[in-house]
């Protein structure tokens, strides 16, 4: 029963081929036991963070944190342990730098990303597009005239609590 939850995701050992186009990493199937898995490293990429002001405060900053590197391949997690101690230091840079190509120098911006950048122009024919749906809207509302939003159930409670506090002032 323990054993179905526990994580086996951490990294006991990993090693890399001559090329370093390979990696060999050990990873515990039970207790005192553990398997060989073999990734390609142009598949492992570190977790994206979700939200860029919290990346300051992820464990994977810190030096002792956890680093969550995931295969996109198989769609396995391999978690290691961000302490030196437990890192070759002559591998250590280059490891992170080659799993960290999705998200790399994206800190500063939650509009400008190696996929997505918000920030620029639009081309030519997403401006006409843009502009084409600004005057269906338009003529949409002149035709149909605006809409009301419906009243909120929360909005609709508040007004009923209201309208009971002054029934009760009022009855006193």
């Amino acid at each position: 029963m323990l054993l179905q939850h526990m994580n086996f995701d951490y990294v006991s050992r990993m090693v890399y081929n001559k090329d370093k186009d390979l990696v060999f990493v050990y990873k515990p199937t039970a207790l005192w036991h553990e398997s060989e898995y073999v990734y390609e490293m142009h598949h492992l990429e570190q977790m994206v963070p979700f939200a860029v002001t919290a990346i300051k405060n992820m464990s994977m900053q810190r030096d002792d944190g956890i680093v969550t590197v995931y295969d996109m391949n198989t769609r396995d997690n391999l978690k290691f342990y961000g302490a030196d101690k437990y890192w070759n230091m002559d591998l250590k840079d280059e490891f992170m730098g080659q799993t960290r190509n999705l998200w790399l120098q994206n800190f500063s911006s939650k509009r400008n990303g190696s996929i997505f950048k918000l920030s620029e122009k639009p081309s030519e024919d997403m401006a006409i597009m843009g502009a084409k749906v600004d005057r269906e809207l338009k003529a949409a509302i002149a035709k149909h005239g605006t809409t009301t939003r419906p009243s909120l159930f929360e909005d609709e409670f508040r007004e009923r609590v209201q309208a009971r506090k002054r029934d009760i002032v009022q009855a006193l």
